[in-house]
């Protein structure tokens, strides 16, 4: 069930995340909750706190704490995706990151057909220069991440011949992996 904190707990457990020489390795210069998320997903119900930081060279950026799965996305164009569609990929990224570690997603494979028939849906929806850049066999569903272009500008996403995302270059989802909003999709059965 849903659980009570204090927003400073949030924001110390985020500052703490930052600070961590994997990460930053430097105590942010300030840490702001900004909202709690009343998640259910496939695997259980939680809340996932969005915080706001600083870091003492001008770096700002958001992450989610959630129990043992602090995280923030980095990177040149992340501060533009808005907070709901954040959201959305981290709940994608952490599902898919501990599956990956407990060996569940298997992303050393070569599709017998599947891959060839996603490639082909992206040319005739009118893509050009496919390329697969990633691959994810979860139980006997595989899943392809894409590159390509669509009259000239540059595309991205994942998905299978039945159910994917995409997004164009100029789009802030476009700089984060398109996996993370599709499986978000998925393993979000409500959000408050």
């Amino acid at each position: 069930m849903f659980g009570f904190g204090s927003k400073k707990k949030y924001e110390d457990q985020m500052a703490e995340w930052l600070a961590h020489p994997n990460e930053f390795g430097v105590r942010p210069k300030s840490v702001r909750h900004k909202r709690t998320y009343k998640a259910s997903l496939i695997h259980d119900d939680t809340e996932i706190h969005l915080c706001e930081y600083e870091m003492p060279d001008g770096t700002q950026g958001r992450g989610f704490v959630n129990g043992s799965l602090t995280w923030s996305f980095l990177g040149d164009g992340v501060n533009a995706i808005d907070d709901d569609n954040l959201i959305l990929a981290y709940c994608g990224w952490s599902w898919l990151f501990p599956a990956m570690q407990e060996g569940g997603v298997i992303t050393n494979f070569v599709s017998e057909s599947e891959e060839a028939r996603f490639i082909a849906q992206k040319q005739e929806q009118g893509l050009t220069d496919v390329t697969i850049t990633n691959r994810y066999k979860i139980g006997t569903s595989e899943l392809f991440e894409f590159t390509g272009s669509y009259q000239g500008t540059p595309a991205k996403g994942a998905g299978d011949t039945g159910n994917e995302v995409g997004f164009m270059a100029g789009d802030p989802r476009f700089n984060l992996p398109s996996i993370y909003f599709l499986l978000g999709r998925q393993v979000i059965k409500s959000m408050g």
